[in-house]
């Protein structure tokens, strides 16, 4: 009898020390994972272990790297055919990934492709109608758009005088004290809800006899709320302003051209006023286009008229690189969903105040521009100064409403911390009078949180817009 009748004679099996390997890989690429996409989820007495156990993780990859390469002698043969099958892998990922941003643009604007070349079908049908007198909303020089007086659609009504609703009021107030102007976007005109539903329509019905002037605008954003008030809130008088903002609005503040950003916008894919900030100097832009015919000129030949608009757009006035490629876009997009800088300032200890150093993303619309750092930030914190400051000089009483988006409440119902904490921070160190919706919504509904409750469409529907009017009633203490 020959041989060792003790050996394993099984030629399939693995040595245990090749399965030990395997799992040590897949173990420290599950490290890695948890310290970026959850180290904000665990307990701050676990970010020393854990960045302990990414040190290892780290150091056993390369050193994994190192030992496989050691052990293998490649001819050119096997140097070529590497080679063409990383090509071939990272083909598949880059259709994968381009699959992926196709889809996602659909439901999240974060990741929607811009064309500065061409017009959505969207968009060319928008401006048309608006052309033709057939949208609900009309050029207008200063503003960039406002509702069409005397128009109504799908349960929504536009007076004659331009006010969400059908009831005129007398442009002088009868009563300063109970006269509140309600300026915002479409969650302050009650889009998707009828006139009944709104929230300064439930405010009029909790306070009687006060009069709530809702000059709120679709798609509007917070620097044609202030050119709004301006050019056509002044006149209604009144003690109180209530300046509503929803989060996504903080795109908006610094966009010349909302196709830009929502290229899929079929109602207001128009040019407005912007706020910009360069070299340290603040500025509100005049809207791009200050006649109609540009419109004709933009439908005529959209090439040149985009080429226009994004330059003078946030894009290229932030000086931050747009990503197209759709492998570092789908990369981008999860980082930021995971909070990765987030977590990574907490793994490197330097989020102390609750944001690291300012790191221009691949999207100059995406979470970096939440951080007090970045040049829309400051923009849309100045504009809010000055927005402010003028209602206050004209002698009134100014409130502001921050509200939330979907994947706002979403966040707060997972225990996140909130995005726009660094506006928060800025009204705070003003001694601004406001409030957070998401607070009152919290308080409301605790556990049970969840944006099935809280939104028809993506609006808020009429419960929640009661809400919001029960809660200004009580900031303000009216009676």
């Amino acid at each position: 009898m020959s041989g060792n009748p003790t050996a394993d004679t099984n030629p399939d099996k693995k040595p245990t020390g090749s399965k030990l390997g395997t799992g040590l890989v897949i173990g420290a690429f599950a490290v890695l994972l948890v310290t970026f996409g959850y180290l904000e989820k665990l307990p701050e007495a676990l970010f020393w272990p854990m960045r302990l156990l990414v040190v290892g993780a780290v150091g056993y990859l390369v050193f994994a790297l190192a030992q496989k390469l050691r052990k293998s002698k490649p001819d050119g043969k096997t140097i070529a055919f590497s080679l063409i099958l990383l090509l071939m892998l990272y083909g598949a990922f880059y259709v994968v990934c381009l699959v992926f941003v196709k889809l996602m643009s659909r439901k999240d604007e974060a990741i929607t492709t811009v064309d500065v070349t061409e017009l959505s079908k969207q968009a060319r049908g928008g401006i048309q109608a608006m052309l033709d007198g057939e949208s609900p909303v009309t050029y207008d020089r200063e503003v960039g758009w406002v509702h069409r007086p005397g128009y109504a659609w799908d349960g929504h009504s536009i007076s004659e005088q331009g006010l969400r609703g059908t009831r005129l009021y007398p442009e002088k107030a009868p009563d300063p004290e109970k006269r509140i102007l309600c300026i915002g976007d479409s969650f302050t005109f009650g889009y998707e809800v009828g006139d009944s539903e709104s929230f300064p329509y439930h405010g009029e019905q909790l306070v009687p006899g006060s009069e709530w002037i809702n000059i709120g605008i679709c798609g509007g954003g917070l620097t044609q709320s202030y050119e709004q008030y301006r050019k056509n809130g002044r006149k209604w008088g009144g003690k109180y302003v209530v300046i509503a903002f929803m989060t996504n609005n903080i795109k908006r503040t610094v966009n010349s051209f909302r196709a830009l950003v929502e290229p899929k916008g079929a109602m207001t894919p128009l040019t407005k006023p912007f706020a910009k900030v360069v070299e340290g100097t603040f500025s509100v832009e005049p809207n791009p286009f200050q006649d109609r015919a540009r419109y004709e000129k933009l439908l005529s030949n959209p090439g040149g008229e985009l080429a226009y608009l994004y330059e003078l757009d946030y894009y290229s006035w932030s000086n931050q690189e747009r990503v197209t490629n759709p492998v570092l876009r789908t990369l981008g997009y999860v980082w930021e969903r995971r909070n990765g800088d987030h977590n990574l300032d907490l793994f490197l200890g330097r989020a102390k105040d609750g944001f690291g150093p300012f790191r221009p993303g691949s999207d100059p619309y995406g979470s970096a521009l939440w951080h007090p750092k970045s040049p829309g930030f400051r923009a849309n914190a100045t504009m809010f100064d000055r927005y402010y400051a003028d209602v206050i000089a004209d002698g009134r009483e100014p409130l502001i409403v921050i509200l939330p988006s979907g994947a706002d409440v979403e966040k707060r119902a997972k225990g996140d911390r909130p995005k726009h904490r660094a506006l928060i921070d800025h009204f705070e160190a003003k001694g601004y009078r406001y409030f957070d919706f998401l607070d009152v919504l919290e308080r409301e509904y605790g556990e049970k949180l969840s944006p099935d409750d809280l939104y028809v469409k993506t609006h808020f529907n009429g419960k929640t817009n009661r809400l919001i009017a029960e809660e200004i009633v009580k900031v303000l203490e009216l009676k």
